[in-house]
């Protein structure tokens, strides 16, 4: 068997990003093997004309749909976040560690049960902070977006270049 497509099957089978040490468990090959053969794979799928991409997040990686090609996979798949919710999100993550109570002067009451949202499907953490609750994203979070990122200070510039990307392609 070929490491690269036993890589391969096990990004594919995986549900979450997965890190080198989950891939060494899953196929038995040394992290040296599995590396190179992320590497190659990731050149492969980037070169090709295929509308699916080997992403790293962080220290993880996952098999997921080119950007591009989002936009016609999604409408095939459930939309779980209402968009709204979204809205919050991308704020909490943009300004993050953001107090709630500053988000709910911007957006209204609603905020309240857009967080208890985000945090019921573990996408951002609460933690009192004087008189409110300061919000910040979860490692959850980063994977379910696909940003490869590391830190907090990652998820903003990951967000300001797709906020870039998207006012590039309507100039």
């Amino acid at each position: 068997m070929k490491s690269e497509r036993v890589v391969e099957a096990a990004l594919f089978s995986a549900a979450k990003p997965v890190t080198v040490s989950d891939l060494k468990l899953a196929s038995e090959l040394d992290v040296r093997t599995i590396r190179s053969a992320l590497k190659n794979l990731m050149d492969e799928y980037n070169s090709s004309d295929c509308a699916i991409e080997i992403a790293k997040m962080g220290p993880r990686y996952a098999m997921q749909v080119k950007g591009e090609y989002t936009s016609p996979a999604a409408k095939m798949a459930e939309l779980k976040i209402p968009k709204d919710v979204l809205k919050t999100a991308s704020l909490i993550a943009y300004y993050q560690p953001v107090l709630q109570s500053k988000l709910s002067d911007l957006l209204g009451g609603k905020i309240y049960t857009h967080v208890r949202t985000l945090e019921e499907l573990g996408l951002i953490k609460k933690r009192p902070k004087k008189n409110s609750i300061e919000l910040t994203t979860t490692k959850k979070f980063i994977e379910t977006f696909g940003i490869d990122a590391r830190s907090r200070g990652e998820v903003k510039t990951w967000i300001e270049g797709e906020l870039s990307r998207k006012n590039d392609k309507k100039s």
